[in-house]
């Protein structure tokens, strides 16, 4: 079984104007545009009928005819999105199975080109979860619109197998059900405290800032602490963090499920609070937090690589389908670039892939091979 082959599941044929086409081989297509760089249908349409590649479809994946342009759009937007991204999600499970203690971050990006577009009722935002050990994204769910996107994390998590890994998130999903559906999943979180938070907040803020005070450590145990330095845009960042596990203090705490730690990361310029269903020592803490915005490196690779947010697409099934075929080009890529091309970055490998078809087969069969759709 390979990863084309995974694809076959959505066996449907449809009619267009009289033409039967295969769901599946407009996805295979698409995936393979993708791989070489394209950036929108037309640019994989218009690929997928050169001669050379026309060629090697038909040879490696029996396709033997190719839609015209309009055609290959219509039939993109009646994929099923939500049946499309169950298939990956399972696909990609498989990748992150082997990585033990994983940091799962969760954030949600909105498509910018879809607020001006008036077939979408609110702007088109996707919620993604990515592990950050291996730099994989493991699902995805739309939401309604910027403001929907705490009832579509907690969705998303309901969706994912993420048992025993730590899950992180910025300040907009700490929240009472999202913190109870990750414990229920068997994970455990991290959640950056706010003001959206106020009661949250400034009872941890007070409890932290106390025990950093002269006349708690003088009867105390200072807080444990850890310090790490970091040189970013040319300059020198210290970070410090620090963490209590005497969380009985907080006049908040039955309200909230499992919290286990209180925490703080004081730089020169603010200091951030945090909570956890797990007992962290501070340089746990330290990289967990940091590890937040790895998925933000992925939302950058999405616009960077294959321009995202430029996507006019005026079927929402359609952005849909585009977006969960580019995370699955970039998981394909990077696993492919670490494996044997570490030196390249991932426009490097994908620059390859066009240029030569052999590259871009390989770059898919080292990819089954390496997680078990195939043997060598």
């Amino acid at each position: 079984m390979s990863i084309m082959e995974e694809i076959e599941k959505i066996k449907s044929t449809v009619e267009y104007q009289g033409y039967y086409y295969k769901l599946s081989n407009v996805i295979k297509i698409m995936i393979l545009g993708l791989l070489c760089r394209m950036q929108t249908m037309k640019e994989i349409q218009y690929w997928a009928t050169s001669k050379p590649v026309k060629e090697m479809l038909s040879e490696k994946f029996g396709i033997k005819k190719i839609p015209c342009y309009s055609h290959f759009t219509n039939i993109v937007g009646l994929i099923d999105s939500e049946e499309l991204n169950k298939i990956f999600m399972e696909i990609f499970r498989k990748l992150v199975e082997t990585v033990v203690g994983k940091t799962i971050a969760i954030d949600g990006k909105t498509v910018c080109s879809t607020a001006n577009m008036g077939k979408y009722k609110s702007p088109l935002h996707i919620a993604s979860a990515f592990v950050v050990e291996n730099g994989i994204t493991i699902g995805q769910l739309a939401a309604e619109g910027k403001g929907k996107e705490i009832p579509c994390v907690q969705g998303l998590i309901r969706l994912l197998d993420i048992s025993g890994a730590t899950v992180v998130t910025d300040a907009l999903h700490c929240q009472k059900k999202t913190a109870k559906e990750i414990l229920a999943a068997g994970a455990d979180y991290v959640f950056s405290v706010k003001k959206n938070q106020k009661e949250l907040y400034t009872d941890v803020a007070k409890m932290i800032d106390f025990k950093l005070t002269d006349k708690h450590e003088q009867i105390n145990a200072p807080l444990e602490k850890a310090s790490k330095s970091e040189k970013s845009h040319g300059r020198t960042d210290k970070r410090t963090a620090y963490v209590t596990l005497e969380g009985d203090w907080l006049q908040t705490l039955d309200k909230w499920h499992g919290i286990q730690s209180l925490g703080a990361i004081a730089t020169e310029s603010e200091t951030r609070y945090y909570i956890s269903s797990r007992k962290l020592s501070p340089s746990e803490l330290l990289t967990i937090t940091r590890n937040e915005w790895a998925v933000e490196s992925m939302h950058w690779q999405l616009d960077v690589i294959f321009n995202e947010d430029r996507t006019t697409l005026h079927e929402e099934n359609a952005q849909k389908t585009l977006n969960i075929l580019r995370k699955t080009v970039l998981n394909v890529v990077r696993v492919y670039r670490d494996k044997f091309e570490p030196k390249l970055n991932m426009v490097d490998i994908m620059r390859k892939c066009l240029h030569d078809t052999d590259v871009l087969l390989d770059v898919l069969g080292i990819f089954d091979i390496c997680f078990g759709f195939v043997t060598n």
